[in-house]
């Protein structure tokens, strides 16, 4: 069983979406306490792993930086996230990725200790299971998982068949859940300008969430 650790993962940023309730922007670069919101992620989670790629459609110039990859998507059509994964198997050399939203800002930054904590959990009762899954109080968090590389190349599969959840492919892996509760804020996708303009703020479907956390 290979451990879940900072030598062996690699952080993949998913960057390639639509982003139509922004008006079709590129999410990844919309401005949040003066920074673009991938740059709070990569804050946050890049110290915590080996490598970094981000999973971008356009803007690709934007996304370069030393110590980041950037893949595309093996189709034009904005499969989303599952394409995003099977990009990523050609390049991640590294026994797990640990997958994160460009549009959450304000995920812990123990989160990569959290799997490595449940993988721990479940090996001392005979499990060794190739993915584990965020859950808080409210929802399945699919976008905020940590994934053995091996099992990458199958979302071809699940693509192939019509089916893009990442939920229903990573329930067909058998992944474990992640209980993290009391902390819904922390994995909160910002997804309008209403929701980017409250965690400006730090209000509303935010709270406590203020500047000087950004």
């Amino acid at each position: 069983m290979g451990e879940i650790t900072r030598t062996n993962t690699t952080l993949l940023i998913f960057a390639g979406g639509r982003a139509t309730r922004l008006g079709g922007v590129n999410k990844a670069l919309v401005p949040l306490g003066g920074r673009p919101l991938i740059e709070h992620v990569l804050e946050r989670l890049g110290p915590v792993v080996s490598s970094v790629v981000v999973s971008a459609n356009r803007d690709t110039a934007s996304f370069v930086r030393p110590g980041v990859r950037v893949v595309v998507d093996k189709e034009t059509t904005f499969p989303g996230p599952l394409a995003a994964l099977e990009a990523a198997a050609d390049v991640v050399e590294t026994e797990w990725v640990l997958t994160a939203p460009c549009d959450a800002p304000f995920l812990p930054a123990d989160l990569l200790e959290r799997f490595r904590a449940r993988q721990a959990q479940l090996a001392r009762e005979g499990f060794d299971p190739d993915a584990y899954m965020i859950r808080t109080e409210n929802h399945k968090q699919g976008a905020v998982a940590c994934v053995r590389t091996k099992r990458l190349a199958e979302a071809r599969g699940s693509l192939a068949a019509g089916e893009h959840r990442l939920g229903r492919w990573y329930a067909a892996l058998g992944a474990a859940e992640v209980p993290v509760f009391g902390m819904e804020e922390a994995f909160a996708n910002l997804n309008t300008p209403e929701e980017i303009s409250a965690a400006e703020a730090g209000c509303n479907k935010f709270p406590g969430l203020t500047r000087s956390r950004l």
